[in-house]
C-alpha cells in the first residue's frame, strides 16, 4: 500500500513539475506551490509508512511478548491441572483401595476369630456332653449295681429272718413240751427224734452261714473287680481326653502359626509394593520439582526478555511519538494547503488575472496560511495526551505483572497453609485411629484370652469334679460294703448266740439236775468266748463305721435282753421241777420196786444219754471250733480286704498324682518345645530378614543412585537443549529487532537530511522572493522546508527538465491526491482499529490462559496434597500393623508366662522371657517416639521414604538389642547419608 501511495505521489509530482515548467519563470509563486504540495505529500506518505511500520513492529513485539507470556501461563496451568488431576485420581483410588483392603483385612480377621471361637465352643460343648454322658452312664450303672446288691441283700436278710422266725416258732413249743414231759419215761423216743431234728437244723444253719459268707466274699470280689474296671476306664478316658485336647490345641497352634505366616508374607508383599509406590511417587515429585524449577527459570528468563522488550518498546514509542508529532504538524499544514489550493485551481481554470490580483490573492493565501498558526486557538496536540496511553499501558502491564506475582505468591502461601493444615488434621486423625485400633485389638485379645482361659479352667474344674465324684462314689460304696459286712457279722453273731442258747436249752433238758449248776458256768464261758469272738469284729467295725456304733450297741443290748428273757423263761420250768420234788418222793416211797426198776432203767438211759451228750458235746465243740475257725477266717478275710482296699486307694491316689505330674510335665515339655521352635523360627526369620533387608537395601540404593544419575543427565540435557533453544530464539528476536531499529534509524536519518535540504531550499527561496513574507510567516518557511525535504533530489533534478516542458500538465488534479490520501488515512485507521481489536483478543486470551494456569497450579497443589496424604496414610497403616503384631506377640508371651506361672513349681518367670519382654517394650517405645517425631516434624519425601524403610525392615526384628538411633535399619546408614545419596 505504501508503494502504491509513493507511485501516485511521484506521478502527481511529475505532473505538478511539468505544470510549473510550462508556466515558466514568470510566476515563481505559481511554480512553488505545486512543488511544495508534492513534496509535502511525499513526506506525509513516507512518515505514514514509517509510522505504520513502527506500529506494526511494536504490535508484533507486543504480540510476541503476549504470546510468550500466554504460552508460559498455559504451560504452568497445564502442569498444575495435570498434577492436580493426577493427585485427585491417585488419592481417590489409593484411599478407596486402602479402605477396601483395611475393611477386607478386618472382616477376614473377624471371621477367623469367630470361626476359632465357634470351634472352641463346639469342642468344649462336645467335651461337656461326652463327660456328662459318661457320668450319667457310670451313675446309672453304679445305681443299678447298688440296687441289685441291695435287693439281693434285702432278700437274703428277709429269707434269713423268716427262717429264724420259723425255726423259733417250731422249736419253742417243742422245747416247752419236752420240758413238761421231761420226767416221764414215755417221752424218750420223741425226745431223741427232736434232738436229731435240732442237730439237722443246726447243721443246716451252719451250711447256710458258710454259704452266706461265701456269697459275701464273692460279691465283695465282684464289687472290687467292677470298681477297678470303672476306675481303669475313667483313667483311660481321662488320659484320652487330655491327649485329644493337647492334640487339638497343637493343631490349632499350627494352624494359627500358618495363618500368621501367610498374613506376614502378605503384609511384607504389601510393604514392598508400597515401597515401590513411594519410590515411584518420590521420583514423580522430584520430576515435578525439577519441572517447576525449569518453569521458574523460564519465567525469570521471560521476565528479563519482557523487560528488555519493554525498554525497546519504550524507545520505539518515544521515536514514534516524535514522528507522530511531526506527522501531525505535516498533516495540519497539508490540510491548510489543501484549503488554499482549491481557489487557486479555480482561478487557474479561468482566465489569468492580473499579477496584482494574483499577488494579492497569493498574499491573501499566505496571510490565510499564516493566520491559523498565528491563531492562539489552533488545536495543537499535547504531548501529554499523546504519551498518556502509553504510560497507562506500561503502568497497567506493570500492575498486572505485580498483581499476578502477588496472586501467585498468595496462592502458594494458601496451598502451603492448606497442606500444613491437612497434614495436621491427618496426623490427628491417624493418631486417633491408631489409638482406637490399638484399644480395639487389645480388648479383642483380652476377651479371647479370657474366654480361652475360662474354658480351660472350666474343663479343669469339670475334670477335677468328675474325679472327686468318682472318688466319693467309690468311698461311699466301700463304706456301704463295710456296713453291710458289719451287719452280716452282727447277724452271724446273733445266729451263733441263738445256736448256743439252743444248745444250753438242750443241755438243761437232757443233763441231770446235778449239772444244772455247771451249765450256767459253761454258758458263761461260752458267752465269754462268743463275746471274745465278737470283740474283734466290733473292734473292726468301730473304726470303719464310727457314726453307727451306738446303733450297733443298742442292737446288741436288745439282743442280750432277749437272750436274758429266754434264759429266764428256761429257768422257770426248772424251778417248777424243783418245787415238785416232795410229791415225787412220796410216790417213790410208795412204789419202791417200780422206782428201783425205773432207776436201773434211768441209769442205763442216763449212761446212754451221757454218751449221747458227750458225743453231742464233742460235736458242739467241733462246731464251735469250726465256727471259731470260720470267724477267724472271716476276720482275716475282712482284714485282708480292708488292707487291699486301702492299698488300692493309695495306689489310685498315687496314680492320680502321677498322672497329674505326667500331664504337667508333658505340658511343660510342649511349652518348651513351642518356645524353642518359636525362638528358632524367630532367629531364622531375623537372619533371613536381615540378609534380605541388607541385600534389598543395597540393590535399592544402587538402583536409586543409577536412576538419580540418569534423571540428572536427562534433566541436564533437557535444560541445555531448552537453554539453547531459548537463546537461539532470543538471538533471532534480538537480531530482527536490531535490524528493524537500524532500518528505522537509517530512515530517520534520511528524513532528517531531507528536512534539512528542504529547510535550506525554503530559506533560499524565501530570501530570493519576499523577505517580508518569510519574516511574517515563519511557519510557512517551516512548511516549505518540510516540503523541500520531501522533494529533495528528484525535484531539483526534474526542475530544469520540467521548465522546457509545455503547460498542459494541469490535468493532474490535487483533489484526487487528497481523496487518495484520505482513503489511505482511513485504511490506516481501519488497520489500527483491527490491530487494537487483535490486541484486545490477545489480552482476553492471556487472561484466560492465566486463569487456566491458576487452575492447573491449584490442581497440581491438590494432587501433591493427596500424594502426601496417601503417603502418610500408608506409613501410619504400616506402623499400626507393625504395632499390632508387636502387641500380639507381647500378649502371647505374657499369656505363656502367666500360664507357666500358674503351674505348680513354675511360679517364677525365667530371666530370658523377662529380658525378651523388656527388649520388645523398649523397641515398641522407640517406634512410638519415631512416629511422634515424624508427626511433629515431617521433613518431606526423604523422611517419609526413610520411615517407610525403617518400618518395613525392622518389622520382624525382635531379638536385636535396641540402638539409641531412631532410624537405623541394620546396615549402618544414617539419615544424613541417605539424604545425601538421594
Amino acid at each position: 500500500m505504501a508503494s502504491v501511495l509513493n507511485s501516485k505521489i511521484h506521478a502527481s509530482g511529475t505532473c505538478q513539475g511539468s505544470k510549473a515548467d510550462a508556466r515558466g519563470g514568470t510566476d515563481w509563486r505559481m511554480d512553488w506551490d505545486p512543488e511544495m504540495h508534492v513534496k509535502m505529500c511525499k513526506k506525509i506518505a513516507q512518515l505514514t509508512k514509517v509510522i505504520y511500520a513502527l506500529n506494526t513492529r511494536q504490535d508484533e513485539a507486543e504480540a510476541s511478548v503476549e504470546a510468550l507470556r500466554e504460552a508460559h501461563r498455559e504451560e504452568l496451568q497445564k502442569a498444575v491441572a495435570e498434577t492436580e488431576a493426577r493427585l485427585l485420581r491417585e488419592q481417590g483410588h489409593a484411599e478407596e483401595e486402602a479402605l477396601l483392603q483395611r475393611i477386607r483385612a478386618l472382616e477376614n480377621a473377624l471371621e477367623l476369630q469367630k470361626r476359632l471361637t465357634q470351634e472352641a465352643l463346639a469342642q468344649s460343648a462336645t467335651c461337656r456332653l461326652e463327660t456328662k454322658e459318661r457320668e450319667l452312664r457310670v451313675e446309672a450303672e453304679h445305681a443299678e449295681r447298688v440296687l441289685t446288691l441291695s435287693k439281693e441283700m434285702l432278700e437274703l436278710k428277709a429269707d434269713y429272718e423268716k427262717r429264724l422266725r420259723h425255726l423259733a416258732s417250731h422249736e419253742t413249743p417243742q422245747w416247752g413240751q419236752l420240758s413238761q414231759e421231761g420226767p416221764e419215761p414215755k417221752g424218750e423216743p420223741g425226745h431223741g427224734h427232736e434232738m436229731r431234728d435240732v442237730l439237722l437244723e443246726v447243721e443246716r444253719l451252719r451250711a447256710e452261714n458258710q454259704q452266706l459268707s461265701k456269697d459275701y466274699a464273692r460279691k465283695a470280689e465282684e464289687l472290687q473287680a467292677t470298681y477297678e474296671r470303672d476306675t481303669e476306664a475313667i483313667r483311660q478316658a481321662m488320659q484320652q481326653s487330655v491327649s485329644e485336647a493337647l492334640w487339638q490345641w497343637q493343631e490349632k497352634e499350627t494352624d494359627l502359626r500358618k495363618n500368621f505366616q501367610v498374613q506376614e508374607s502378605a503384609l511384607q508383599a504389601q510393604v514392598r509394593k508400597l515401597e515401590g509406590d513411594l519410590e515411584h511417587r518420590g521420583r514423580k515429585i522430584s520430576d515435578l520439582k525439577k519441572y517447576a524449577q525449569k518453569l521458574k527459570e523460564r519465567t525469570q528468563d521471560l521476565d528479563v526478555q519482557l523487560k528488555e522488550a519493554r525498554q525497546e518498546n519504550s524507545e520505539l514509542k518515544s521515536t514514534a511519538k516524535k514522528l507522530g508529532e511531526k506527522l501531525a504538524i505535516a498533516k495540519d499544514r497539508l490540510m491548510l494547503q489543501e484549503r488554499h489550493v482549491t481557489p487557486k485551481t479555480d482561478e487557474m481554470k479561468t482566465e489569468l488575472v492580473a499579477e496584482n490580483e494574483v499577488l494579492g490573492k497569493a498574499n491573501d493565501l499566505e496571510g490565510h496560511s499564516l493566520h491559523p498558526q498565528q491563531d492562539p486557538n489552533f488545536p495543537k496536540e499535547c504531548p501529554c495526551t499523546k504519551g498518556g496511553p502509553e504510560t497507562q499501558t506500561k503502568k497497567e502491564a506493570s500492575i498486572e505483572t505485580e498483581y499476578m506475582k502477588k496472586q501467585y505468591e498468595e496462592d502458594l502461601r494458601k496451598i502451603k497453609h492448606q497442606t500444613e493444615e491437612e497434614k495436621k488434621h491427618l496426623k490427628d486423625q491417624l493418631v486417633k485411629r491408631l489409638e482406637d485400633l490399638v484399644k480395639k485389638h487389645a480388648i479383642e485379645i483380652k476377651s479371647v484370652r479370657s474366654s480361652v482361659e475360662a474354658e480351660r479352667r472350666k474343663l479343669q474344674k469339670e475334670v477335677e469334679a468328675q474325679l472327686e465324684e468318682v472318688k466319693k462314689k467309690s468311698e461311699n460304696e466301700i463304706k456301704q460294703l463295710e456296713e453291710e459286712k458289719a451287719a452280716l457279722n452282727v447277724k452271724l453273731q446273733n445266729s451263733l448266740l441263738e445256736v448256743l442258747r439252743l444248745e444250753e436249752f438242750i443241755q438243761q433238758n437232757k443233763v441231770h439236775p446235778r449239772r444244772g449248776k455247771e451249765r450256767p458256768q459253761e454258758l458263761d464261758s461260752q458267752r465269754c468266748s462268743i463275746l471274745e469272738t465278737q470283740d474283734p469284729c466290733s473292734k473292726l467295725n468301730k473304726p470303719q463305721t464310727p457314726p453307727k456304733g451306738e446303733e450297733y450297741q443298742d442292737k446288741l443290748a436288745a439282743e442280750e435282753g432277749t437272750s436274758s428273757d429266754e434264759e429266764e423263761r428256761i429257768k422257770v420250768p426248772l424251778k417248777e421241777g424243783d418245787g415238785l420234788q416232795p410229791p415225787l418222793s412220796s410216790l417213790l416211797e410208795e412204789k419202791a420196786p417200780d422206782i428201783q426198776r425205773l432207776q436201773e432203767e434211768w441209769q442205763s438211759q442216763k449212761a446212754r444219754l451221757q454218751a449221747q451228750v458227750s458225743q453231742m458235746q464233742q460235736a458242739l465243740e467241733q462246731c464251735a471250733s469250726s465256727y471259731r475257725e470260720d470267724l477267724q477266717e472271716l476276720k482275716q478275710l475282712s482284714d485282708h480286704e480292708r488292707e487291699k482296699l486301702q492299698h488300692e486307694l493309695q495306689e489310685t491316689v498315687q496314680q492320680n498324682q502321677a498322672m497329674k505330674a505326667q500331664l504337667e510335665a508333658s505340658h511343660q515339655r510342649a511349652l518348651r518345645m513351642l518356645e524353642k521352635a518359636k525362638n528358632q523360627e524367630l532367629k531364622a526369620a531375623e537372619e533371613r530378614l536381615k540378609k534380605e533387608a541388607s541385600h534389598s537395601l543395597q540393590i535399592q540404593h544402587q538402583a536409586h543412585r543409577l536412576e538419580l544419575r540418569a534423571l540428572e543427565e536427562k534433566a541436564r540435557q533437557e535444560l541445555q537443549g531448552e537453554r539453547e533453544r531459548t537463546q537461539a530464539q532470543q538471538a533471532l528476536v534480538l537480531e530482527s529487532l536490531r535490524q528493524e531499529l537500524s532500518e528505522q534509524r537509517a530512515a530517520c536519518s534520511g528524513h532528517q537530511k531531507d528536512l534539512e535540504v528542504l529547510q535550506a531550499e525554503l530559506r533560499a527561496l524565501g530570501s530570493l522572493g519576499k523577505p517580508q513574507a518569510t519574516a511574517q510567516c515563519p511557519g510557512d518557511s517551516e512548511d516549505h522546508a518540510v516540503a523541500a525535504e520531501d522533494a529533495g533530489g528528484p525535484g531539483q533534478a526534474g526542475s530544469p527538465k520540467g521548465a522546457a516542458e509545455p503547460g498542459p500538465s494541469e490535468g493532474c488534479d490535487p483533489w484526487e491526491e487528497n481523496s487518495q490520501l484520505k482513503d489511505a488515512v482511513q485504511r490506516l485507521r481501519a488497520e489500527v482499529e483491527q490491530h487494537q481489536q487483535e490486541a484486545l483478543q490477545l489480552r482476553e486470551q492471556r487472561r484466560l490462559l492465566e486463569e487456566d494456569q491458576q487452575a492447573q497450579r491449584a490442581r497440581e497443589a491438590e494432587k501433591l496434597r493427596q500424594e502426601h496424604r496417601k503417603e502418610m496414610q500408608a506409613m501410619v497403616a504400616d506402623f499400626s500393623s507393625a504395632q499390632a503384631r508387636l502387641q500380639a506377640r507381647l500378649a502371647a508371651l505374657e499369656t505363656e508366662l502367666k500360664d507357666s506361672g500358674e503351674k505348680p513349681g513354675k511360679g517364677a518367670s525365667r530371666p530370658e522371657d523377662v529380658q525378651l519382654i523388656g527388649r520388645l517394650q523398649t523397641r515398641l517405645k522407640e517406634r512410638e517416639e519415631i512416629i511422634k517425631q515424624l508427626m511433629v516434624k515431617p521433613s518431606g519425601v526423604v523422611r517419609l521414604i526413610w520411615t517407610q524403610l525403617c518400618f518395613s525392615r525392622r518389622r520382624e526384628d525382635f531379638t536385636v538389642q535396641p540402638s539409641p538411633a531412631p532410624c537405623p535399619i541394620g546396615t549402618g546408614l544414617s539419615l544424613s547419608t541417605l539424604t545425601q545419596d538421594i
